[in-house]
């Protein structure tokens, strides 16, 4: 008997394990006949598609918004170096750059051109001859030379442009219709405050704001307060470009504006004297930035008191100002 007892285990052993084998096989194929069976019906898909668009639809207004925060910021910090700029400019010549180098007309280099060395751009300053009284001549003759030559106003500054502006970082070429011979130039943002009057962009060496044409303002011209008086504001960029150049230009307009006409939301479109003869930007909130003569940044909403804005923008007016 007990031979039978040891043949007859193994014979056990590979049926069990045979058994096993073809359960296991059995599962498997009929795990993979319904996984193939089975699919996404069509009413499932949409539901998908549905969940996935209102997804989207709550979050891309978030990511937007988030995205202009921060070029809201970017622009208040341009607005906030370029303070700082000024003032160490008239720690070191005891007096503002000027507003613009001539009077009226074309070829003026505006007061961003000689703020170059203090925005870490001495090479930008001296790449032109000063002693050419004509910024386009002397920008003409640099791009056109053979080989051209480094010039100032054929790329963008970063920091005299707002990242929020539709038209920022676009040229203006050369020849375009209703552009001064000046070259190829890329306009920017941030203008100065020339005070409460406006004189139809034809230019004026009698501002009663920090910048005007061939202005020479010191600090100690400002008599109204440092904290309550304009330096320079946020001006949106006109579709066609041919206003802003703040390099070399013309003058008012071009280079400094006043707040005779309050602040109000401009437009995309071809430059009228509305949308050039105002500060306005492209900021959400209703309003634009502006930097003080103590350096401090604000945005100032559009409601603002024309009364209050006008104030501000003078150096010496004597208004007393509060709640703005």
């Amino acid at each position: 008997m007990q031979p039978a007892l040891h043949s007859h285990f193994p014979m056990n052993l590979h049926a069990e394990t045979a058994y096993r084998r073809q359960s296991l096989e059995r599962f498997f194929n009929t795990a993979n006949r319904r996984s193939r069976a089975r699919g996404f019906t069509l009413i499932e898909l949409l539901v998908v598609v549905f969940i996935i668009a209102i997804l989207v639809s709550t979050f891309l207004p978030a990511v937007q918004s988030a995205r202009e925060s921060a070029r809201k910021v970017q622009c208040k910090n341009n607005l906030k170096q370029l303070g700082l700029a000024l003032h160490s400019y008239h720690d070191a010549h005891d007096v503002f750059p000027m507003g613009s180098s001539r009077p009226a007309g074309a070829g003026s280099w505006g007061y961003a051109m000689f703020l170059m060395p203090f925005l870490d751009h001495k090479n930008v300053y001296d790449s032109v001859d000063f002693d050419n009284p004509d910024c386009c001549l002397e920008i003409r003759a640099l791009q056109t030379a053979t080989p051209p030559k480094a010039d100032p106003a054929s790329f963008p500054h970063e920091i005299l442009i707002c990242p929020s502006d539709i038209n920022s970082n676009q040229i203006l070429k050369h020849g375009t219709p209703d552009a001064y011979p000046c070259g190829d130039l890329f306009p920017g943002n941030y203008l100065g405050v020339s005070g409460d009057t406006h004189n139809g962009c034809s230019g004026t060496t009698k501002g009663n704001g920090l910048f005007f044409a061939r202005s020479s303002t010191r600090f100690a011209h400002i008599k109204d307060g440092q904290a309550t008086t304009l330096m320079l504001g946020e001006r949106a960029i006109p579709k066609d470009r041919v206003w802003g150049w703040l390099i070399c230009g013309g003058t008012e307009c071009e280079h400094y504006i006043s707040s005779e006409f309050g602040l109000s939301p401009g437009e995309h479109a071809a430059w009228t004297t509305g949308i050039v003869e105002r500060f306005w930007s492209w900021h959400k909130g209703g309003g634009t930035h502006f930097v003080f003569a103590d350096g401090s940044v604000r945005f100032l909403n559009y409601d603002i008191n024309l009364r209050t804005l006008q104030a501000l923008s003078t150096k010496y007016g004597k208004e007393p100002v509060v709640n703005f």
